[in-house]
């Protein structure tokens, strides 16, 4: 496995709002966003639990991919846990173009953010205000900035093939250099309108990274990324996890033998039950500060 160079300067929450004013606007991040989306997909569970709010699920699909078709391998395990699920049909640019990354998906968290923030009104149903995330590949790699930009929102995330990932921290630890946005979190309030990087917020968000131990073709990948987390998926997860240990966070690899660039149902499976772990820790953190 490559040795990839990992960044350790953190930056402090907040430390970078006063230069907000040199990006967009959340107001305009979230219309730019809005225009990528074409429809959102929301299926409850068969059993809806009587007085009790719905945990959402959002799954996020892969370059081509649709909302419909990527939610329905989920359904029994959605209803097996008495989730709601909500899944966006999203056109995505070229992903391996940092730049066109760089625009990009601050405006798709934008939408997202807003969306989480409205979630009763937007599905019609009573529902828990932080939201699980799972992603494949292009989506991964959404779910995560999801997060990174927005933790307070976020109960557990899943992230499965991510064929890029932006580092949770400011500055390269050889060079020096600022570790911009998509590759690290150094400039994120000029990118996201104003929503600095909360180390401690992340660090609390239980995060789950799968990828394919034969996902290792260095030709399905963007270049740009090879210096900072290695050149192929697989590399590239095995980094993005030694990082989230650097930082503290919790995060945690499991890499799928004898599988290459697939979703398959093991992972989905895995996930999820990381997902319901997640939920089941946040539930009982309550009871375990009241005694």
């Amino acid at each position: 496995m490559l040795l990839v160079a990992l960044t350790l300067a953190v930056l402090a929450p907040g430390g970078a709002k006063a230069f907000a004013a040199q990006g967009p606007s959340a107001t305009a991040l979230r219309v730019a966003g809005a225009a990528e989306i074409q429809d959102v997909y929301v299926r409850a569970p068969e059993n809806i639990p009587h007085g009790e709010l719905l945990q959402v699920l959002i799954v996020l699909h892969g370059m081509g991919g649709n909302g419909p078709a990527f939610a329905s391998a989920f359904t029994n395990l959605v209803d097996t846990q008495g989730w709601l699920i909500v899944a966006p049909t999203i056109t995505y640019g070229d992903w391996t173009n940092p730049d066109q990354i760089a625009r990009e998906d601050p405006a798709l968290v934008a939408w997202l953010s807003d969306y989480v923030r409205h979630l009763s009104q937007r599905t019609g149903y009573s529902v828990e205000p932080r939201v699980l995330l799972f992603g494949h590949s292009r989506g991964a790699q959404l779910a995560l900035r999801f997060t990174e930009i927005h933790p307070e929102a976020v109960v557990g995330v899943a992230a499965a093939s991510a064929g890029t990932y932006t580092l949770p921290f400011s500055r390269d630890r050889h060079t020096g250099k600022e570790l911009a946005f998509p590759f690290g979190v150094a400039n994120l309030a000029q990118t996201d309108g104003g929503q600095a990087f909360d180390a401690r917020s992340f660090e609390s968000v239980p995060i789950w990274i799968g990828v394919g131990a034969a996902d290792t073709n260095d030709a399905d990948v963007p270049d740009a990324w090879d210096q900072y987390i290695g050149p192929d998926r697989l590399d590239r997860a095995l980094a993005f996890t030694q990082a989230l240990q650097t930082l503290g966070a919790d995060g945690k690899l499991h890499v799928f033998p004898n599988t290459g660039h697939a979703l398959t149902d093991a992972m989905r499976a895995a996930a999820c039950s990381h997902l319901a772990a997640a939920v089941a820790s946040d539930q009982s953190e309550p009871e375990a500060s009241a005694t």
